[in-house]
């Protein structure tokens, strides 16, 4: 019997008066796209007091899709009734319960008061059902979140990541390469509000075409986190940079990080971005050791975020499942790695400064630059 679902949001709340009536039209509108985007029917997407309610007769998938965009904190399958108790009590017949239950009322600013409901609609369930209360762990939670003018009865809270609209803090350069990893950073750039523009560092010869297929296909599944954006990505051909430095044994890792976020901070002041977006987690790699991450940040002014700095591969992978982009990024692909047998996890900055001059980074940096091709996604 659901028809709605009903969505709350968490940090846009702590926002000013302006900001935050900005944020939840931004986010309504997400809302909107991506119900479109998945082809569900609706009514309309409408805010209320603290909410932002889909009225849809798809209560149930309208709900699974939503938790997944960012902004979204919590949402659930719910029925809309009227904000009165008669109403709400015959709305509660419609879930089903286990032996045990309790009553969560959230009553914003009406008349009724929290106690009556829970006292009421908890007597009602237990008559019909035959449950017991259990108001610690129980079977069963009946929400009944009541606004101004309408009520929600509910059975079930799906998290979302919180955070805020997407679009809403500035556009940020990301770095994808089409693994697991770069993917889940820009998503949860994406859920603090980031826009971004993906980059694809195109590493020829030693990266095939299939390599290139896996970071489009991966981005495609970013979209539908910002459906009504025309998607462009940045490809980099890589292939005279990746000549010279395979001819570095010790440290080549580190040239490469760096020629990369060089020529990405060059795509950023031209474009007006706010920094680099990098998938890199502290250890993960030989290049992404902490010395050389400071060596590779050091090159460029504009800040680098590392979203999954922190994060293990455990973590991340279970997040790439769930946003739909771990399947991309297991396409076969024929890539070898670029990285020497004997990589260095530590590199002086005498030695890079060398090594620097030994393959004339700036003029690596420029060819790559010049390469940059823009597509649409």
């Amino acid at each position: 019997m659901t028809d709605t679902a009903i969505v709350r949001y968490g940090e846009i709340g702590t926002k000013s008066n302006t900001v935050r009536k900005q944020m939840i039209q931004t986010l309504r509108q997400r809302i909107e796209e991506r119900i479109e985007h998945e082809g569900l029917e609706y009514d309309k997407v409408s805010t209320r007091q603290g909410r932002i309610v889909a009225h849809t007769e798809q209560a149930e998938k309208t709900a699974e899709i939503l938790k997944k965009v960012p902004g979204v904190k919590t949402v659930s399958p719910a029925e809309k009734t009227e904000p009165e108790i008669e109403p709400i009590k015959k709305a509660s017949e419609n879930f089903d319960y286990g032996e045990t239950f309790g009553v969560d009322p959230n009553t914003g600013n009406t008349e009724l008061s929290t106690p009556e409901i829970a006292e009421e609609i908890g007597s009602h369930v237990q008559e019909f059902t035959g449950a017991e209360v259990d108001l610690d762990e129980p079977d069963t939670w009946l929400g009944v979140d009541v606004r101004e003018d309408e009520a929600y009865v509910f059975t079930e809270i799906f998290e979302g990541p919180g955070g805020f609209p997407t679009a809403t803090e500035g556009t940020y350069a990301a770095l994808i390469s089409g693994g697991i990893d770069s993917p889940v950073a820009a998503y949860q750039m994406m859920t603090r509000g980031a826009d971004i523009l993906p980059i694809y560092f195109y590493n020829k010869p030693i990266a095939a075409e299939d390599h290139l297929m896996r970071f489009k296909a991966s981005v495609r599944k970013l979209k539908k986190f910002h459906p009504s954006k025309k998607w462009k990505a940045l490809i980099i051909d890589m292939e005279k940079v990746i000549e010279e430095l395979m001819e570095v044994e010790r440290g080549r890792m580190v040239l490469h990080r760096e020629i990369m976020f060089r020529v990405v901070e060059k795509i950023a002041e031209e474009r007006d971005l706010e920094g680099l977006v990098t998938g890199e987690s502290l250890g993960q790699k030989s290049s992404q050791t902490s010395s050389n991450l400071e060596m590779t940040s050091s090159s460029i002014s504009k800040p680098v975020m590392r979203p999954l700095l922190t994060r293990d591969n455990n973590s991340i992978s279970e997040e790439a499942r769930r946003i739909g982009t771990f399947e991309e990024a297991e396409i076969n692909s024929a890539c070898r790695s670029i990285s020497p047998d004997n990589p260095a996890t530590i590199l002086d900055r005498e030695r890079l400064e060398n090594l620097r001059e030994a393959v004339n980074v700036e003029e690596l940096v420029e060819k790559a630059f010049d390469s940059k091709e823009e597509i649409t996604l």
